[in-house]
């Protein structure tokens, strides 16, 4: 389209490549001649097929009319809706167009953004629930990719339900003990970090079957999940900031239980209690509770956080990979900072992905602790060249756009079909 200006960087192509790690990492690579960028998008049923059908809208335009086809494309998905897999699609093409220009002007993504407040940006391990060794196909259901050397199955019916929420069909086991929390807390402690995660929707010894489908806990189970939480406290001390998810598995009642007993413990948040459809539910348990309360995940655009920032939760937790890029992210903790709310990026990506929330992160003045949940993948760091994560912090560099590239070799390892961007 001829916007009346001379064309700085012309899109040429658009190419998608997807990588089967912890989950399935989609990349995008827009192309300006020999030039380009590469985005990431948060997984989803057939992204790949959706970015391509997208992409088409923009050969011929001139990229650094970024705001310009950000619209062009949002409007493009108004019939089909703005959010779901189209704002996954809609964000790995920003990203992508915000890595290509960066290049093009020798400056990182964080300056496009506005440049930074800080350059070593704090992450928290997500540790789940003691082993993080663990895959899951774009539904949720779990998968033994070949980088897995061994995978124990302990029983068939669980490779056919999601890991998280109230279809969940784990069994307790010896890895959801306070002894076994306690002892992977210490071990995330050592390695530097100083913010560690774990899921407490977790299968308890005291689980009745009557109550599986209603998101309700028995008193036995409050307990033991205030156990996990008292022996992650007790071994790591008062120096290292604890988080805890819960992954929309419990009712409202439940929820408020399990807050309240943990005011004692100091967490720095707790996470997702209920199903993510009803922010108001999220406001009465915050209302009820002195422990913090993160959402943000499931969550698109700032038309939806417009909402959500109005509440009295503590913590948004927008994945720009799916939220709408990371000028919509930076757009959404604006709107957080009014009401004084901490924006801590929910992130399940690739390290390129999030090497590009750590761009966001650096860009915005109430960011808290940004997710790395790949920590035990054998392939997560390999993915890109010189990842500058160590100690628990990532250090930002001056290289231009991203300041990471794939490596394109090992990529093809590991993909579905040819790696070819």
């Amino acid at each position: 389209m001829d916007n009346g200006f001379n064309m700085v960087l012309k899109i040429t192509d658009i190419k998608v490549g997807t990588v089967v790690g912890n989950y399935y990492w989609t990349f995008v690579r827009v192309y300006s001649g020999e030039n380009y960028g590469t985005g990431e998008g948060f997984f989803a049923p057939r992204l790949d097929g959706v970015i391509k059908d997208l992409g088409r809208l923009i050969i011929g335009e001139d990229a650094v009319d970024i705001n310009r086809l950000y619209d062009k494309l949002m409007w493009a998905t108004v019939p089909s809706g703005v959010s779901g897999i189209n704002a996954h699609a809609i964000s790995a093409i920003e990203i992508a167009l915000l890595d290509l220009i960066g290049k093009h002007l020798n400056v990182p993504v964080s300056t496009l953004l506005g440049g930074r407040f800080r350059s070593k940006i704090r992450t928290y391990v997500d540790t789940h629930s003691g082993e993080t060794l663990e895959a899951m196909d774009p539904t949720l259901l779990p998968i033994v990719p070949h980088w897995m050397k061994k995978q124990k199955v302990e029983n068939e019916e669980k490779m056919n339900a999601p890991i998280h929420g109230r279809a969940s069909k784990e069994t307790f086991s010896e890895n959801y003990t306070p002894k076994a929390y306690a002892s992977r807390a210490k071990k995330m402690k050592g390695e530097g970090f100083t913010a560690i995660k774990f899921d407490l929707d977790v299968p308890t010894p005291y689980f009745k079957d009557y109550n599986k489908e209603t998101g309700a806990l028995n008193n036995r189970e409050v307990k033991h999940i205030e156990s996990l939480v008292a022996a992650v406290r007790e071994a790591v001390g008062e120096d290292i900031d604890i988080l805890f998810d819960l992954h929309w598995r419990f009712n409202v009642e439940s929820s408020i239980r399990i807050a309240k007993s943990l005011e004692k413990y100091n967490i720095m948040w707790l996470e997702d209690p209920v199903p993510p459809f009803n922010y108001k539910i999220l406001n009465l348990i915050a209302d009820s509770t002195t422990t913090p309360i993160a959402t943000g995940e499931n969550f698109y655009r700032r038309y939806e956080f417009s909402e959500v920032v109005n509440t009295h939760i503590k913590i948004i937790t927008p994945d720009a990979l799916k939220a709408g890029g990371l000028m919509e992210t930076k757009f959404i903790a604006q709107l957080a900072s009014l009401n004084e709310m901490i924006t801590s990026p929910h992130n399940i990506a690739s390290p390129l992905g999030t090497i590009a929330q750590a761009h966001v992160a650096a860009a915005i003045p109430n960011f808290g602790v940004l997710e790395i949940h790949g920590h035990d993948v054998p392939i997560w760091k390999k993915l890109v060249k010189n990842m500058p994560l160590h100690d628990g912090f990532i250090e930002m560099s001056d290289k231009p756009g991203l300041g990471v590239e794939i490596d394109e070799k090992y990529a093809s390892l590991h993909s579905i079909g040819e790696f070819n961007l």
